[in-house]
C-alpha cells in the first residue's frame, strides 16, 4: 500500500498547482496514469470549464469509508512541465478503487470529490458542490464502486458463491428480464398487464409462459447467493447507506455497479432484483423453496436498499428524457425516499440536504444552495436545516406542509438544544407520517384545510422585530386544546400481542366514554363538527386507524362504515379470543376453544380483523386523546394535556402543538403573537374533511 510515510521524498501537493480561476465554472479533472499493478498510484490534476470538459471523463461514487487519511497518490507536474511529484493524501478506501480502476497502457480520466475539490477550501467546496449535478450529468459514465470482491471460505468457490457470481447472475437475470421487454411494461396503461402475466392467470399466454421461465432462472442463480447471504452482504456494503449516493446514481444515463473487478449495469440489477421481488411478493416462494432459500432470507430481499435509488433514477431518467408527464422528483421526495425508514448517513447534518440539491427540480426556486461556513459546528448546522425546511414550507409555488411531519422527537443530540422544534433534523430511520400517499397516481383522502390548499406563511420580523429570527409564521386555525391523554404507554411496539392489543382498545373506549361524559354535564359543549351522534360513535373504530383503512388488494382508503366496523368488531373479538386462551394452562381445553370457536374456519374465510390490525400499524408511535370539546384523536408520544389541535392553511391532517410561556401569559408570545412549540402530527376524528373552515377563526401561528 502506498503511504505517505513510503514517499519520504514527495512534498504534500498543494492545490495552487491546479487553482480553479471560477470555482463557479471550471473544475478538476484527474488524469489516472497507466502502471503495474505493483506500482503506486501515479496521476494528473487538469483544470477544465464545466461547459466543454476538456477531456471525456468518468465520475466515481464511492464510500469514503472512516475519513483517514492514509494512503496518497503521487501527482505529476503538467505533461511538458518540470517539476517532482508531490503526495495527495486520499483514504485508504479510495485507493483501493484506484488500485481496480487504474489501467496497464492507457489513461483513466475520472472525477473524484475527493481529490477534485481541495477539501480544504470551504468557500470551494460549496461552489463545487452546486456543480456536482452537471458534473455527474455530463460524465460519459459514472462508476458505482461498491469495494472490493467478497471473500468467502476457503471451502466455497468463488466463482459460485461470492460477490463475482452475484455479479454475474446480476448480469444474467438482468439481461434476459430486459430481453422480456420487462421495462416497457413501466407505464401507468401497460402495469395492468404486467401485474396479471406475474399471477400467472393464464398459463398458456406466451408471454407468462416466459415470465414463469424468467423466475426459474433467477431461483438458479440467486437461490444459492441468497442462502449464503452473499445477496445480504452485497446490500450491506457501506455505499448504499450514503447520502450522496442518490444525486450520484441518478444523473448520468451510463451509470454502472463495479464490485472488485467485475462490472454490471445498474438497469440489469434493478430489473434482476425486481424479477426475485415479484415472485416472492406473487407468492412463488415454492419456486426459492425448492431451492432450499429459508423464508426468512426472502423477506429480507423485500427490504433491500435499491428500490429508492432506482425510483429516484427512474423518474429522473424519464425527465431527462422528455417523456410526457415525467416531473422529476422534488426535495421533499427526495429527502423522505432517503430517511423515512433507512439509515442513511452523512458526515455533516447540512450534507443530508446538500447531497440532493443537483436532483431535485425544484432548487432553484428553493433558492438553497451549498454553503460550507462553518461546516460541523452546532449553530450553523442548525442555520442551514432551519433554512432548508423554511424554503420546503413557504415556497410560493410548491410549499408544503407536510414537511412539519418529519419534524420528530428525539432530535440529534448534537442539534437538539439549539434546532427550532418546526424543523426536521433528516436524521436516518425518521418515523413515516401515517398520512402518506403517491400523490401522482392516487387522490388525496383528507383535506383538514378544506378546498384552499395553499400554504399561508406569516412575516415573523417585520410585525414583531424581537420575534426569535428561527420562528416560522403559519396562518391556520384552533380546532381545540386536549384535556385528556390516555393512560398507559403509546402505541410504539405493534407486533402481536393480544393483551397489548386489548389495552389499545380500552384507552380509545375510555376516552370515547369521557367524551360522553363531557357532553352529559355541559350540553353546551357538544362536538359542533359531528353531524350526527351516530357519525360521532364512529369515532371508536376510526381513531385505532387514523380513518385509513388497508386491504391487500386495494392499498389503503378511507372505507365504509359498514367494512371497516365490521373488521373492527372482528378485531378486537379475536383479540380478546386469544387473550383468554392465552391465560389457559391446559392445552387440551385450549385447542377445544380454538375448535368451539372455529378460529381456522374464520381465518379462511378473513373473519379475524387482521386488515384492520394491520392498518392500526400506521398509528405506531402515537398515543390517543380527547379534547376538552369532546373530540377524539391520535397525538405525538409526547403530547400533554393543555396541547392544542391545530389545522394550517394547506394543510391535509391537523397537528399538534404547545402554548409557549414567556412571561406575557401563557401562548401570548412576543407582542401579543402566539408562539408555540411544534409537538407532530395528529389524526382528529370529525375535523379531516374541512369542517374548521369558515367555522373557527383564522389566526395566526408562531412556532419556535
Amino acid at each position: 500500500m502506498d503511504t505517505l510515510f513510503e514517499s519520504p521524498t514527495y512534498l504534500p501537493f498543494c492545490y495552487s498547482k491546479a487553482k480553479l480561476g471560477a470555482a463557479n465554472t471550471q473544475f478538476r479533472l484527474l488524469e489516472l496514469l497507466p502502471s503495474a499493478s505493483e506500482a503506486q498510484l501515479n496521476c494528473r490534476i487538469l483544470v477544465s470549464g464545466i461547459g466543454q470538459p476538456a477531456h471525456e471523463y468518468k465520475a466515481l461514487s464511492y464510500s469514503w469509508g472512516n475519513g483517514a487519511m492514509s494512503c496518497s497518490i503521487a501527482v505529476l507536474p503538467a505533461e511538458g512541465s518540470a517539476g517532482e511529484p508531490r503526495a495527495l493524501a486520499i483514504t485508504e478506501s479510495l485507493h483501493t478503487a484506484l488500485l481496480h480502476l487504474r489501467d496497464a497502457r492507457t489513461s483513466v480520466w475520472l472525477w473524484i470529490d475527493q481529490i477534485c475539490i481541495n477539501q480544504q477550501d470551504d468557500d470551494e467546496k460549496g461552489e463545487q458542490v452546486r456543480l456536482m449535478g452537471p458534473i455527474y450529468t455530463k460524465a460519459e459514465q459514472v462508476l458505482v464502486w461498491l469495494g472490493p470482491a467478497e471473500l468467502v471460505l476457503v471451502w466455497v468457490k468463488p466463482e459460485e458463491h461470492g460477490s463475482d457470481a452475484l455479479m454475474e447472475a446480476w448480469q444474467t437475470v438482468g439481461q434476459e428480464a430486459r430481453n422480456f421487454g420487462m421495462e416497457s411494461y413501466y407505464t401507468k396503461e401497460r402495469w395492468p398487464l404486467l401485474s396479471r402475466i406475474m399471477s400467472n392467470i393464464d398459463p398458456d399466454d406466451p408471454k407468462t409462459a416466459q415470465f414463469q421461465s424468467l423466475v426459474r432462472l433467477g431461483a438458479e442463480k440467486l437461490a444459492p447467493l441468497i442462502t449464503r447471504q452473499t445477496l445480504r452482504h452485497w446490500f450491506a456494503r457501506s455505499w448504499f447507506g450514503r447520502a450522496w449516493t442518490v444525486q450520484e446514481f441518478c444523473l448520468c444515463a451510463n451509470t454502472v455497479f463495479v464490485c472488485g473487478t467485475k462490472s454490471v449495469q445498474v438497469e440489469l440489477v434493478m430489473l434482476a432484483v425486481q424479477v426475485l421481488q415479484f415472485s416472492v411478493a406473487r407468492l412463488m416462494e415454492t419456486v426459492y423453496a425448492r431451492a432450499g432459500v429459508p423464508f426468512k432470507l426472502l423477506d429480507e430481499v423485500a427490504e433491500e436498499p435499491t428500490a429508492r435509488l432506482f425510483s429516484c433514477r427512474q423518474r429522473r431518467r424519464k425527465l431527462d428524457r422528455g417523456e410526457e408527464g415525467a416531473t422529476g422528483d422534488q426535495l421533499h421526495a427526495l429527502l423522505r425516499k432517503l430517511y423515512v425508514g433507512r439509515n442513511t448517513q452523512a458526515k455533516f447534518h447540512r450534507d443530508r440536504v446538500f447531497s440532493l440539491l443537483g436532483l431535485a427540480v425544484d432548487t432553484r426556486s428553493l433558492a438553497i444552495t451549498p454553503d460550507y461556513t462553518n461546516v460541523g459546528e452546532a449553530h450553523a448546522e442548525v442555520r442551514m436545516l432551519t433554512r432548508a425546511a423554511r424554503a420546503m414550507i413557504t415556497n410560493p409555488s410548491t410549499g408544503r406542509i407536510d414537511i412539519l411531519c418529519y419534524s420528530q422527537f428525539p432530535k440529534a443530540p448534537d442539534l437538539a438544544d439549539d434546532l427550532p422544534s418546526w424543523v426536521p433534523d433528516w436524521r436516518g430511520n425518521l418515523r413515516p407520517s401515517f398520512y402518506t400517499i403517491h400523490e401522482a397516481v392516487d387522490t388525496h383522502l383528507f383535506s383538514a384545510c378544506g378546498p384552499e390548499v395553499s400554504v399561508q406563511p406569516l412575516p415573523t420580523t417585520t410585525t414583531a422585530p424581537s420575534m426569535p429570527h428561527s420562528a416560522l409564521g403559519l396562518a391556520g386555525y384552533i380546532v381545540d386544546s386536549i384535556s385528556t391523554i390516555a393512560t398507559g404507554d403509546a402505541w410504539d411496539d405493534m407486533s402481536w400481542d393480544a393483551a397489548r392489543y386489548l389495552r389499545f382498545f380500552a384507552q380509545v373506549d375510555a376516552l370515547f366514554d369521557h367524551s360522553l361524559a363531557i357532553t352529559s354535564t355541559h350540553p353546551s359543549q357538544r362536538p359542533q363538527f359531528y353531524p350526527s351522534t351516530s357519525r360521532r360513535r364512529e369515532a371508536r373504530w376510526r381513531v385505532p386507524i387514523g380513518d385509513l383503512f388497508w386491504t391487500s388488494g386495494g392499498g389503503r382508503m378511507r372505507q365504509s362504515e359498514t367494512e371497516a366496523a365490521r373488521q373492527w368488531a372482528q378485531c378486537v373479538e379475536n383479540v380478546r379470543f386469544f387473550d383468554e386462551c392465552e391465560k389457559l394452562t391446559d392445552v387440551a381445553e385450549r385447542n377445544r376453544r380454538f375448535e368451539e370457536w372455529d378460529w381456522e374456519g374464520k381465518r379462511q374465510r378473513g373473519e379475524l380483523g387482521d386488515e384492520y390490525r394491520e392498518s392500526m400499524k400506521y398509528m405506531t408511535g402515537k398515543k390517543p386523546f380527547c379534547t376538552a370539546e369532546g373530540y377524539l384523536g391520535m397525538g405525538p408520544a409526547g403530547v400533554k394535556e393543555g396541547d392544542v389541535v391545530v389545522v394550517f392553511c394547506g394543510g391535509r391532517i391537523p397537528f399538534v402543538l404547545r402554548p409557549v410561556k414567556d412571561g406575557l401569559g401563557e401562548g401570548e408570545g412576543v407582542k401579543g403573537k402566539r408562539l408555540f412549540r411544534f409537538v407532530g402530527e395528529a389524526y382528529c376524528d370529525g375535523v379531516m374533511d374541512g369542517e374548521v373552515v369558515g367555522v373557527r377563526q383564522l389566526t395566526g401561528f408562531y412556532l419556535v
